[in-house]
């Protein structure tokens, strides 16, 4: 009689799903043109990898394909080395420029990552409609801050020395603290009503700006190109009225940042 078989077939053993190396930095997202999607001369994100126009659906989103470490499982801790931060962001910023001044584009916040071209464009085909919306809102339109600052402000009481370093960071901090003060004065409340009458949308002014010295109100504005005349008309109207009163700072025109939301 035979004897058994020693061994028998092995069953296959699970397949190891290989994580990617490489991951979709996303920059901005544009529609599809009617033409060839430009090229893009900036350094990607990280200095080394080119600009991408990935199609999904009716869009193009822009992209570079880097390290999964850097921007993916360990963003966070890179974002600790402010040179390095200071070199990202800058690169971010060149490229968002570029394409804008090349087609309107909807802006992605800095470090807006995909794992996967099939993740980037499941998360595109749910927010088509709302992306839609806010490209017919942006389109011709650059964005715009504007910041009022009190020429004339009181001297302020001499505070006595910190005795110790964490009282210095207390002062510190109490001085960069944004003030709860009186209402705008009726000029700037005509002021900022203007403004928010010329754009085609405006949002308050953030944090990061709020404890400049001497700053009253400040806010972010969506102005048509073609209105760029009037924005500048009316800022020069202003400026003039309040020589020695309140000085304005204007910047831009940027790619509609404060107006993409949580659309990209």
């Amino acid at each position: 009689m035979p004897s058994p078989a020693k061994s028998k077939a092995k069953s296959a053993a699970p397949r190891k799903t290989t994580r990617p190396s490489r991951v979709l930095y996303l920059y901005a997202v544009t529609r599809m043109p009617r033409r060839r999607a430009p090229a893009i001369a900036s350094e990607g994100i990280d200095g080394r990898a080119p600009v991408e126009a990935l199609r999904s659906g009716k869009f193009l989103c822009w992209i570079s394909r880097v390290a999964r470490d850097d921007f993916a499982d360990h963003l966070t801790e890179r974002m600790q080395d402010l040179d390095w931060l200071a070199a990202a962001g800058l690169r971010h910023q060149h490229v968002v420029a570029e394409i804008s001044q090349k087609l309107p584009a909807l802006p992605a916040r800095f470090g807006t990552v995909f794992l996967s071209e099939a993740s980037l464009a499941r998360h595109i085909a749910e927010r088509s409609s709302a992306l839609d919306a806010a490209f017919a809102r942006s389109t011709d339109a650059d964005e715009w801050g504007v910041k009022v600052f009190a020429v004339q402000t009181v001297r302020r009481r001499q505070r006595p020395a910190a005795a110790t370093g964490a009282e210095y960071l207390r002062q510190k901090a109490d001085l960069l603290k944004p003030r709860s003060g009186p209402k705008l004065d009726p000029e700037v409340q005509a002021f900022v009503a203007a403004l928010n009458k010329l754009a085609v949308a405006h949002a308050p002014g953030g944090k990061a700006s709020a404890g400049q010295p001497g700053l009253i109100w400040h806010g972010s504005f969506l102005i048509r190109r073609d209105d760029r005349g009037k924005l500048e008309a009316l800022l020069n109207q202003y400026a003039r009225a309040w020589d020695g009163v309140h000085r304005i700072d204007c910047s831009g025109p940027w790619p509609p940042y404060s107006f993409v939301g949580e659309h990209v």
